[in-house]
């Protein structure tokens, strides 16, 4: 059984629905919908990016309702920066033993599974989502394209979303521009969408709220405010009535100090597993806000929002 603790600190598995997540299910479903072939999702590192693409990939739909299926993978820098490394990856993703195959094999691959997956629905659609694209160069791009074109020939409409760390974009950026490779810009790169963390206080509220309605256990089943902190729930408290006090403290203490246009979704969990497990516990009163607004600031200092390297080298270039 999963305790009620690792079910939150599971990095790779706890999500909660943010108004980021909703706006870029509402982007995606837009180009989808109406046809574009592809697009790029550029954001800051540790915002969510990922976690929100992978949490939409049995909710995305066509316009009658009918399933599209996404399919992930993420790239990394590589020695071979060939178009076979990029079809050797792609079919590794997709469940494909990939040892001794020639990249014409592996194209067959990654073609045919994609293509069954398509028939899910009658508009034939399915999504291909590549994450880390800022590794990749313009040669190796080449590879989506001979996917994208073999699939048109099967009469499949294959949609290629691109996720890219907007400060190690600009080089592939300025290089997409170039005349030579508007094939590659206008196929997939016309479309660009900015991610964003939390900005205001309001979407602080709206995450929050995703914790009172996450449940960390079954018998009896019981949300994470009811479990950790039943003081103050028992009086109907819930943890998004702090978003006020957890935004000043979070704007005054490192925001604004430090430059951080929107709070990453990786260090809001981080400091809010530690704000409900570690501290609010204490609290037994819902009408105490002093000791609440205390606990704020316990957790945002042992979230490691400011870099410890800082103290080292001096701050961020």
């Amino acid at each position: 059984m999963i305790s009620a603790a690792s079910s939150l600190e599971d990095a790779s598995g706890f999500w909660i629905p943010t108004p980021m997540a909703a706006a870029l299910k509402a982007t995606l479903e837009q180009w989808i919908q109406c046809g574009h072939t592809g697009g790029v999702i550029i954001g800051e590192a540790r915002l969510g990016k990922t976690r929100a693409l992978k949490a939409l990939g049995k909710q995305m739909t066509n316009r009658s309702g009918q399933p599209i299926h996404l399919f992930y993978m993420h790239y990394g820098r590589r020695d071979t920066q060939t178009v076979r490394a990029v079809f050797a990856k792609i079919a590794k993703s997709l469940g494909f033993d990939v040892k001794r195959q020639t990249a014409d094999a592996l194209l067959d691959c990654i073609v045919t599974r994609l293509g069954e997956a398509a028939l899910a629905n009658d508009t034939r659609q399915v999504v291909l989502i590549v994450d880390e694209a800022q590794l990749l160069t313009t040669g190796q791009l080449n590879a989506f394209a001979e996917i994208y074109n073999d699939l048109v020939n099967l009469n499949i409409n294959c949609v290629v979303i691109f996720i890219a760390n907007q400060d190690q974009f600009a080089e592939l950026g300025r290089a997409l521009l170039l005349r030579q490779n508007r094939y590659l810009r206008e196929r997939f790169f016309n479309n660009l969408d900015y991610f964003y963390g939390i900005r205001s206080e309001s979407e602080l509220a709206e995450c929050l709220a995703g914790y009172d309605a996450f449940y960390v256990t079954e018998h009896p089943r019981q949300t994470v405010t009811e479990y950790f902190c039943p003081d103050l729930a028992k009086d109907g408290w819930q943890l998004a009535s702090l978003a006020p006090f957890y935004w000043r403290q979070f704007r005054e203490r490192y925001g604004t100090r430090l430059g951080i246009a929107s709070w990453g979704m990786a260090q809001f969990v981080r400091a809010t597993n530690l704000l409900v497990m570690d501290y609010l516990p204490y609290c037994q009163e819902k009408d105490d806000l002093a000791t609440q607004e205390a606990a704020i600031i316990k957790s945002l200092e042992a979230a490691g929002i400011e870099p410890s390297l800082v103290n080292v080298v001096g701050k961020e270039a």
